[in-house]
């Protein structure tokens, strides 16, 4: 990196996306976090709360992209 660069700030402790769409889920996160370890949230659920595009959600689910997914329980709606 330049001198001139800025860092990109990314917490340490909370998931979040690289501007790549890479969802970095840090060390220092709380066991909330950890979708690997029992009691953990599901990798869906980190990504509903980061407000992941479409093309990131399919990257890391198979389960349907929430406004899909409200468009299927209330078709009247959409």
């Amino acid at each position: 990196m330049s001198e001139t660069e800025t860092p990109i700030a990314t917490p340490a402790d909370r998931p979040y996306l690289t501007p790549e769409g890479t969802l970095v889920v840090p060390a220092g996160c709380g066991p909330e976090y950890q979708w690997w370890v029992k009691g953990g949230k599901h990798v869906t659920d980190i990504l509903r709360e980061l407000k992941a595009p479409r093309s990131v959600w399919a990257r890391y689910s198979a389960d349907p992209y929430p406004e899909d997914l409200a468009r299927e329980v209330y078709p009247l709606l959409g």
